[in-house]
């Protein structure tokens, strides 16, 4: 590995450690081939949720959403990528591909809708959002990991119900009942279909291992419990 890509390496790494530990801790299972790739798309995720809390009103937010689709467009037209860490990481990586185009499109898009300000008036609602913000991330993972499209779309609907049990309290607040109930009626059949992975695709959604870990507490799960539960999880093989 060249020292470029070293260094694109641990500029995505620490970007997705500073902002989604979970996706980070999940990541240091993955295979030497797997890791940057998942590390490039978890620093692309983090981009994209950091855009509305940095922009003064939703036009400005919109362009830089703009920028996304644009630098990755130039990607699948296998033009230079553009002068950006995370940029040139999706490129080496080789994680922007046009078959998968559609779901970074649909990350892309979801993110527009915080830009606005608009609430989540049921927790259906939420749960569909989440389904194209966080859901789309694992399915893309799980796609990088080698997985089939029909056998990675089951992790669409089990990252929403992760992210709902990690921060749909903060979302919708009014709903947090609502949220509490629709993660205990869905996780326990949805995690049916990740233990059956294979081993080495397991750190492509390992994190979701901690959605029972968010559901029982009202903040964040101590870095020592994640840590054990992931271990454990790879460990035994069963979410």
């Amino acid at each position: 590995m060249s020292d470029s890509e070293t260094q694109l390496d641990d500029y995505c790494a620490n970007l997705v450690r500073a902002r989604d530990e979970d996706r980070w801790l999940a990541a240091q299972y993955a295979s030497d081939t797997l890791k940057p790739a998942l590390l490039a798309l978890y620093a692309f995720h983090g981009e994209l949720r950091r855009i509305p809390g940095a922009v003064s009103e939703p036009p400005l937010g919109e362009i830089r959403l703009q920028w996304w689709r644009e630098a990755l467009a130039e990607i699948v037209d296998r033009k230079s990528p553009r002068a950006h860490p995370v940029v040139e990481a999706m490129s080496m990586t080789n994680i922007v591909r046009p078959e998968l185009m559609a779901l970074f499109e649909a990350a892309i898009d979801a993110t527009s809708r915080t830009l606005y300000g608009e609430g989540f008036e049921t927790v259906d609602d939420l749960a569909s959002w989440l389904e194209d913000a966080e859901g789309t991330i694992d399915y893309l993972a799980l796609r990088l990991a080698g997985i089939e499209e029909n056998d990675a779309v089951k992790a669409v609907a089990t990252g929403a119900v992760f992210a709902l049990a990690r921060e749909g309290r903060a979302f919708a607040p009014d709903l947090a009942d609502n949220i509490d109930d629709h993660v205990k009626r869905h996780w326990h059949e949805l995690r049916k279909g990740l233990s059956q992975l294979d081993g080495a695709m397991v750190p492509a959604i390992l994190h979701l291992a901690l959605t029972p870990s968010y559901l029982k507490r009202t903040a964040k799960p101590f870095p020592i419990l994640k840590r054990a539960k992931l271990f454990a999880t790879m460990a035994i093989g069963r979410f």
